[in-house]
């Protein structure tokens, strides 16, 4: 692993001016370090956004639940009205990891979080997700648990994110802050 600096993110507009091009926001770090571990990825700094205010789970205006990015899964899993009004989301957390990744990980992390991939994870094999251009060895050779509708030429690699699929489901909306303000996606 190579040398990082290391930044706690002070609000998010912190966060938002300290995540230039060489940098990587850490929540839970269940996905990043592993692949900061195995050489996929190499940031030049950390920004930590872990402590931001961003772990809570409320009542929307709108009648549905607003889910912070720094909540944890497992806080997220036994919330008793995600429980109540969501169950399928609760249970594709529940399914998702074991219940120390769960403590650890938070939902933000979880929807932007890289794909499990064999190739995906071996610098010494080619990925078009880690160098566009570079090939998906997975499309002609071992592609057990890949796509198998919704691939592109490009990659045949599915997203790891039980959660995001749940949300999905449920026709959540994704609201997210950019330097420019906030921003919002389905």
């Amino acid at each position: 692993m190579k040398e990082f600096a290391y930044r706690r993110a002070r609000d998010v507009r912190d966060a938002l001016l300290a995540g230039d091009g060489g940098a990587r926001y850490l929540g839970g770090g269940t996905n990043l370090v592993d692949l900061m571990k195995c050489g996929v990825e190499a940031p030049d700094k950390l920004v930590d956004v872990r402590f931001l205010p961003l772990a809570g789970i409320r009542e929307a205006p709108d009648g549905g639940l607003v889910i912070g990015a720094t909540a944890t899964n497992s806080d997220t899993a036994a919330h008793p009205e995600v429980r109540r009004r969501y169950p399928a989301l609760s249970q594709a957390v529940l399914a998702g990891a074991s219940g120390q990744l769960r403590n650890m990980a938070t939902v933000g992390g979880n929807l932007l979080q890289r794909t499990r991939c064999g190739y995906f994870a071996d610098p010494s094999q080619p990925c078009n997700k880690r160098l566009p251009g570079s090939g998906c060895p997975a499309i002609a050779g071992e592609h057990h648990n890949h796509a198998v509708l919704g691939r592109s030429r490009h990659c045949a690699a599915t997203h790891p994110s039980d959660l995001a699929v749940a949300l999905a489901a449920y026709d959540a909306v994704v609201r997210y802050e950019t330097l420019d303000g906030p921003a919002r996606s389905r």
